[in-house]
């Protein structure tokens, strides 16, 4: 027989050998039979596991434990409840050897043991990728699967311009320059949330005229004007409010006779967020339709006052059509003075009434659950035009703020151009309002003498403040418990009021007893949090070593001011000595391990047998598929 046959005698003997030592070894693995990856914890208790058990994976089971009636099965990196899905196996017979000799990796499986669970690599976004051994390439380094790469689930939403959208009529030569998207950095203050529209109708846009955008030198609250350059103008117009699929088509209306260099503009624009200064020079972020559009200024302008108009059109939330008209008036004042004569004069100046809000006050900053305030606020007319038909009305954007008197807008006749009108509001809470900032909307509406309507809204805020207190359930502690013992307690706290608490923490001080601490971190109003806490029993301190032990269970807390509250719990138990095993159970158990190791050889000497015997046969089979081939 020559050495290849000898090599191969070999690797089959080898291949046959370590299936039977694996089962000789009498270990045991926690097998994942169910459809869903099972959590390994670190410790009993913990909420958030170190990693995963997938489906049909096995660990190498080395201990079990009984907690509050919960079985859990040690393994490698910590415990797994037993639960449906989750068995303790025998090793399989059937390892892929070849992959275990030949990956040369932390995890690969111990020699005469089952395969364990393949590595996991955690992407940034969250996402697991496995080494697989059959990938592997003929080095010695294991080749990585492909990485999954999950997008961001906010991307930056560019915001197209004029030109990113082909009109269906025809463009002329001269186009405007396409508007800038904002760029989509984070503000160093933190996001405030858009308001939702205070228009005549919930499904209508408005403009944003607190807040100013890129691009303007001042918000419509305090009289916005288009910026004018010696070749452009620029204008800006924010709207909130909502949409279906969050787009609108913008047409905007440019007259043949006007300072602008005519063309046919129209495209769609995407709602998104962008960053805006309110008058305290505080950034927020806003979501926001920002129309912004540049138009080239035609040589041969006059000065004036010019109305360019936008048509926005959109489906609302209900699903119909809608349309709405923005109309900006921009003044020209690099151009040719306009004739004063009776023809072949520029434009003259349009004039309109504009209603501002002035000035706002409320009696009080903060008002606490259950009490009311006045809104007092001061319009003026800072037109050219008296206004008619005024409209002046205020309403509360969140829930649990109301209108006490009414919700009947104040109406005034006429307002002059200068003159100036005040106007209250009274409005209530309830009690179970929670505390906060809770918006205001003020919404201005008026007609110009020829019939022409206008509108504004102003959003504000108020501030509601409401007393802290929490709950919590009461622990129950053994009445004995033995020095040398570790058990984890349940504690459960859960926030009554109707103002949220932070730093939520629990601690268990008592003799005999070492504990961690448990954080709950922040609970919102009404909200709950639960948490185990591991405690290690030793010994009292002094002379008595053992006995009645007293304690506390400590719940501390700080409420929306900062300020810290504590709330206590007194508890009682006894701390006994840990059992000492007599000589008798010593030799009792002594017996018990020799009869065990005595029953394990009897198996091993028995499978070594049966190993010879298959050694024997393949020997035999080999020399007479040797002896077949020479007489051929």
């Amino acid at each position: 027989m020559n050495t290849k046959r000898w090599i191969c005698l070999a690797l089959a003997t080898l291949l046959a050998l370590l299936p039977l030592i694996t089962l000789a070894a009498g270990e045991k693995y926690v097998k994942n039979t169910g459809r869903e990856p099972v959590g390994i914890f670190a410790a009993i208790g913990d909420r958030d596991p170190v990693r995963t058990l997938a489906p049909g994976k096995q660990e190498k089971w080395l201990d079990e434990e009984t907690v509050d009636g919960v079985l859990w099965y040690r393994v490698k990196d910590g415990y797994i409840m037993a639960d449906l899905g989750i068995e303790v196996v025998e090793p399989t017979a059937e390892p892929d050897l070849i992959s275990a000799l030949t990956v040369d990796s932390p995890t690969a499986p111990p020699q005469g043991g089952a395969p364990e669970q393949l590595p996991e690599i955690q992407t940034e976004s969250h996402g697991t990728v496995t080494f697989d051994p059959a990938r592997q390439g003929s080095g010695s380094e294991p080749t990585p699967a492909p990485i999954i790469a999950i997008a961001d689930p906010s991307p930056t939403v560019d915001v197209p311009g004029p030109t990113a959208t082909p009109s269906p009529s025809p463009t002329p030569a001269a186009t405007p320059s396409s508007p800038e998207a904002t760029p989509g950095t984070s503000p160093t203050a933190s996001p405030s949330p858009t308001p939702p529209p205070g228009g005549a109708s919930p499904t209508e846009l408005v403009i944003d005229t607190a807040y100013v955008y890129p691009g303007m030198e001042e918000s419509y609250a305090d009289g916005y004007r288009p910026t004018v350059t010696k070749e452009e103008a620029i204008f800006v117009l924010p709207l909130l409010g909502d949409t279906l699929g969050d787009v609108v088509r913008v047409t905007p209306d440019i007259s043949t006779s006007g300072p602008f260099v005519y063309g046919n503009y129209q495209f769609d624009l995407k709602k998104s967020a962008q960053i805006a200064t309110d008058r305290t020079g505080r950034q927020a972020t806003r979501q926001v339709f920002l129309i912004r559009l540049s138009l080239d200024l035609a040589k041969n302008r006059y000065n004036g006052t010019y109305p360019v108009t936008f048509f926005v059109s959109y489906t609302n939330t209900n699903g119909d059509p809608a349309e709405q008209t923005f109309t900006l008036q921009v003044t020209i004042t690099n151009g040719k003075k306009p004739s004063s004569g009776g023809g072949g004069g520029g434009p003259s100046a349009v004039k309109k009434p504009v209603i501002v809000l002035e000035s706002s006050e409320v009696s009080s900053p903060t008002i606490a659950g259950g009490e009311g305030f006045t809104l007092r606020l001061q319009v003026k007319n800072v037109g050219d035009l008296e206004a008619k038909n005024v409209r002046i009305a205020a309403a509360s954007d969140g829930q649990g703020l109301y209108r006490s008197d009414s919700l009947a807008p104040l109406f005034l006749p006429l307002l002059a151009a200068g003159e100036s009108a005040d106007a209250a509001f009274a409005f209530a809470s309830d009690k179970t309002v929670f505390a906060g900032r809770h918006g205001l909307t003020v919404s201005l509406s008026y007609e110009d003498k020829y019939g022409a309507c206008y509108g504004d809204s102003v959003p504000m805020e108020i501030n509601v403040v409401q007393e802290s207190s929490i709950g919590f359930d009461e622990m129950k502690l053994p009445e004995t418990l033995t020095s040398g013992d570790t058990f984890t307690q349940p504690v459960c706290v859960y926030n009554t009021g109707y103002a949220p608490v932070y730093n939520v923490r629990c601690t268990l001080r008592m003799d005999g007893l070492i504990a961690a601490s448990a954080f709950l971190g922040t609970l919102e109003p009404q909200k709950s949090a639960d948490k185990a806490i591991s405690v290690f029993v030793t010994t009292l301190p002094g002379k008595e070593k053992y006995g009645a032990a007293y304690g506390e269970l400590v719940i501390s807390y700080e409420d929306m001011a900062g300020q810290e509250h504590t709330e206590y719990q007194q508890l009682h138990t006894t701390v006994q000595a840990p059992v000492e095993i007599t000589d008798e159970e010593k030799a009792k158990k002594e017996k018990e391990q020799k009869e065990q190791q005595t029953l394990s050889q009897w198996w091993v000497s028995l499978l070594v047998s049966i190993a010879f015997i298959l050694i024997v046969l393949s020997v035999i089979v080999i020399a007479r598929f040797s002896r077949m081939l020479k007489m051929k």
